[in-house]
């Protein structure tokens, strides 16, 4: 077996999935998002599936010294992950703007929740990245305290602005296998909620939150560009949402349906990369299947599809540095490129449920506590 063998992404789900199977026996969630059963388990097998990619791209790089993937399957693996999480995103606040109409939307809860939901976990797996940067390159200022405090300011706004190295480790994205560059869209599709609102809701927001948005949304564009393919991975999301709002497609959870998705799934591996734009539409008409119901034959609808959905955003903060610490800290690089293939699948086997239990207690001690502290706070108000 090797890293780009379709059987090491299946064995790796197989051993999250059980992993995640214990842990729900003895440790019960409480999982928020039931109304979208179907979208709850699709997000269980994203995060895992962006971990199997950066695992695998992690041998080309023991091997090359490139980060990259020779196989489709893996590539498509991270950036239809992500292209998901994004259609994810978009899909459950445009719905819960169509669902509040005829109501007065909270725009300040809502961007506070949306902080205490992000903020928390992110500034944990920073806080790791700093420590080994510093660590790496001996605990001495490189470039002065100015720039190093430049460079923390970059990272405390989710790299919104622009990524940096950290103290001159120009290698600080393998930290966290660079999945920082996703949570600027996040913060780009929030802001722009209330300009999307004004076409939905009969109460439109305060000038104060419309300002706020263009001006994020101006200063965002005139930063990074106009990346128009993330764009339609939220657009596909919105679409998802009004589908089901006007319930559009009728029993979705008829097996012609996932026999749909599953031969999307096929076509979607012909493609290098989600940015295609027919393979955007692939992964469009998928999620719009899956957010009306369709469970792809009452898969969807597992337990521990839904614990690993719930721990999602911890995985995907988290397993690019449990990569790291393994490889760059744990075998050495040299020493890894000495491993073959089958014992390098052997190695990222183990390291997997550590991946999954990391997870869980990040979850657990840092990122639903301060959920919790949030919905306090605004069920007083």
């Amino acid at each position: 077996m090797t890293n780009l063998d379709p059987l090491f992404a299946f064995f790796i789900m197989l051993i999250a999935c059980f992993t995640a199977y214990l842990i729900n026996l003895k440790y019960k969630i409480n999982y928020a998002s039931s109304r979208y059963e179907s979208v709850d388990g699709l997000r269980g097998c994203l995060a895992i599936s962006v971990f199997v990619s950066h695992a695998s791209t992690w041998y080309q790089l023991i091997q090359e010294g490139k980060w990259f993937t020779k196989s489709y399957l893996y590539s498509q693996l991270g950036s239809t992950g992500v292209a998901f999480f994004f259609m994810i995103s978009s899909f459950l606040f445009v719905s819960k703007l169509l669902n509040s109409r005829e109501k007065e939307f909270n725009w300040k809860a809502f961007f506070i929740s949306r902080f205490f939901r992000l903020a928390p976990m992110y500034y944990f797996s920073v806080a790791i990245i700093v420590l080994f940067a510093m660590g790496i390159t001996h605990w001495q200022l490189k470039s002065g305290l100015f720039e190093f405090l430049h460079e923390m300011f970059l990272w405390g706004t989710f790299t919104v602005i622009r990524g940096s190295s950290i103290n001159g480790f120009e290698f600080t994205y393998l930290i966290n296998a660079g999945v920082a560059w996703s949570l600027p869209f996040e913060w780009l599709f929030y802001f722009s909620l209330p300009v999307i609102s004004l076409l939905i809701l009969k109460r439109k927001p305060s000038i104060f939150y419309l300002l706020i948005g263009f001006l994020f949304i101006w200063g965002f564009f005139y930063l990074n560009g106009i990346n128009v393919q993330h764009l339609l991975s939220f657009a596909g999301g919105i679409l998802g949402a009004v589908l089901l709002k006007y319930k559009t497609i009728k029993n979705a959870e008829n097996p012609v349906f996932s026999i749909l998705i599953l031969i999307c799934l096929v076509l979607i591996v012909q493609f290098e990369k989600s940015t295609n734009i027919p393979c955007k539409i692939l992964i469009t008409i998928i999620f719009i299947f899956i957010s009306s119901g369709n469970t792809l034959f009452g898969i969807l609808k597992s337990s521990t599809l839904k614990l690993l959905g719930e721990i999602s955003y911890s995985t995907y903060l988290l397993h690019g540095i449990v990569l790291f610490v393994v490889f760059y800290f744990g075998f050495g690089l040299e020493n890894a490129k000495k491993l073959s293939p089958s014992e390098y699948c052997q190695v990222v086997f183990l390291i997997t449920p550590i991946v999954v239990m990391l997870s869980f207690v990040g979850y657990k001690c840092i990122e639903k506590p301060f959920m919790d502290i949030s919905k306090k706070h605004f069920n007083k108000n």
